[in-house]
């Protein structure tokens, strides 16, 4: 593992928060001791990109610094208190500098390709409706396909077998479009963002990234996978531990639910019958039995008493639009794209 302190440069004066960067790179670190130093060696050595990498220490991480690394200028930012990803990424937009055009929401468990990110870049100045698209992804050793990757892109309905061969080749399309992309290596244009919002942190960890594209989509964008840029990741580095599984299982038991009440259309008395009654029971009962791919009784349990505590708000789309607008105005999200960046680093706006 690299260390950090060898590849970034403590010296302020070299930071220029006037700069023109071509794009902002935010990475939360939590508890990123392990991944970070990897994480940003290999995003200096495989581009020559301007870039603004905002680092944002979210908890329990030693010796990160602002700095610059090759064509990277680094600005760390620690939250007011340990944030779910979704707040986390939040925190970080609102540090974006308005001339910047393109936004990059990294994972602290990856490792950079050579030219991933020109790649990506070329592929959304080429193609004006991509609102936003992700790098392909493989696991952190660069073996094999990352597993919720190639099982989210087996379910797009377009998929077809050769989106997993070699990607390479002269005649690889460039791109393929699909309805979902996670936010592991997205890349967003910052106009869209700014029309759709942020994440909602109504979810926290997981399932965020699904309902920031489902609104790219509604704005009538593209989403796409660039076939020429690839990603190494790490899937589930924060969730090591038995109890750090359960609780992920629980979130996303939680967060899937609830995405697919947004998503889907019709009444959402109906909806929420259909997802936590008639959905929920076989999910328990399924966890009872300890069939396989179910999960355990106790995350279950947990997610549908979270989804009840917030039955209130889903109840009603009008009602959900409301609580949306709120957190809107509660971030000052109207000043996104216009607020000069800041580089102070106790700066919690």
């Amino acid at each position: 593992m690299s260390d950090l302190s060898s590849i970034t440069n403590q010296d302020s004066r070299r930071l220029i928060p006037g700069v023109d960067w071509d794009v902002a790179i935010i990475i939360v670190a939590y508890e990123g001791d392990t991944w970070i130093p990897d994480c940003l060696e290999s995003l200096k050595s495989s581009t020559q990109i301007s870039g603004l990498v905002i680092l944002i220490d979210n908890k329990d991480n030693t010796g990160l610094t602002s700095g610059k690394i090759g064509s990277l200028t680094i600005h760390c930012f620690k939250t007011p208190h340990p944030m779910g990803f979704a707040d986390a990424n939040n925190f970080a937009l609102m540090k974006v500098p308005p001339s910047v055009p393109k936004i990059c929401f990294l994972n602290q468990d990856t490792i950079s390709q050579k030219n991933w990110l020109e790649e990506a870049i070329r592929c959304l100045d080429k193609n004006p409706k991509i609102g936003a698209l992700s790098s392909m992804l493989k696991n952190y050793q660069g073996s094999d396909w990352d597993r919720d990757f190639k099982l989210s892109l087996k379910s797009q309905s377009g998929y077809k077998e050769d989106w997993l061969q070699p990607t390479h080749h002269p005649e690889s399309a460039p791109f393929h479009l699909v309805d979902c992309i996670p936010a592991t290596a997205m890349i967003v244009r910052t106009d869209v963002i700014k029309r759709t919002g942020p994440f909602d942190p109504l979810f926290g960890s997981y399932y965020e990234d699904y309902d920031l594209c489902m609104r790219i989509r509604k704005l009538g964008f593209h989403l796409a996978i660039c076939t020429q840029s690839t990603i190494f990741h790490y899937s589930g580095s924060i969730s090591q531990s038995p109890k750090a599984r359960e609780r992920r299982s629980r979130w996303v038991i939680r967060n899937r639910t609830i995405h697919k009440i947004r998503k889907e259309e019709g009444p959402r008395w109906i909806l929420i019958w259909n997802q936590l009654i008639i959905a929920g029971s076989k999910q328990i009962i399924r966890s009872i039995l300890r069939t396989p791919s179910s999960s355990h009784i106790k995350s279950v349990i947990m997610a549908y008493i979270d989804l009840f505590q917030i039955l209130p708000r889903l109840f009603s789309k009008k009602i959900d639009q409301k609580f949306w607008n709120q957190f809107l105005n509660t971030i000052c999200w109207e000043n996104f794209g216009s607020t000069p960046f800041e580089c102070n680093e106790n700066s919690s706006r």
